[in-house]
C-alpha cells in the first residue's frame, strides 16, 4: 500500500491518480468536508490513436477507467460518510465505511464506481 500522513491506499488498478482534499478550511485530520478523486485511464468516446498519434479527438462523453482500491483516511471524525457522485453531480450511493483507530476504511470502484466521493458528515 502506498501511504502519505492522512492517506493509506492499496489500489488495484495499475494506473491511478487520488487526489484527496479538504473542503473547509480545516486539515484533513479534522475536516468534515472531504472530496476524493480517483482518475485512471480516460478517453473521449471514439477517440482514435495510432502509434501514439492522436488521430481523431472523439467527442463527448469521456470514458473514465474504475478505480479499484481500499483507503484509510486517518481522522478525529468518526461520524463521516461517503457518498460516490455520479456523472451529473447527484449522490450516486453511500459507500460502506469502518472506523477503527483512527482510521475511517473503504473500498471504492466495485459497487458505486464513480471518480468523485464526497466524504462529510450528515
Amino acid at each position: 500500500p502506498l501511504q502519505t500522513a492522512e492517506l493509506t491506499a492499496d489500489v488495484r488498478t495499475d494506473f491511478a491518480v487520488l487526489a484527496l482534499s479538504s473542503l473547509s478550511d480545516d486539515p484533513i485530520a479534522t475536516s468534515d468536508n472531504l472530496l476524493l478523486s480517483a482518475i485512471g485511464r480516460a478517453r473521449n468516446t471514439g477517440e482514435r490513436r495510432e502509434h501514439d498519434q492522436l488521430i481523431d479527438i472523439g467527442t463527448c462523453p469521456i470514458l473514465a477507467e474504475v478505480i479499484e482500491a481500499e483507503l484509510s483516511i486517518r481522522t478525529n471524525r468518526p461520524g463521516l460518510k461517503i457518498w460516490s457522485i455520479n456523472a451529473e453531480g447527484f449522490y450516486g450511493g453511500q459507500v460502506p465505511t469502518t472506523y477503527e483507530n483512527g482510521a475511517l476504511t473503504f473500498r471504492i470502484g466495485a459497487d458505486f464506481p464513480s471518480i468523485y466521493y464526497l466524504i462529510r458528515t450528515e
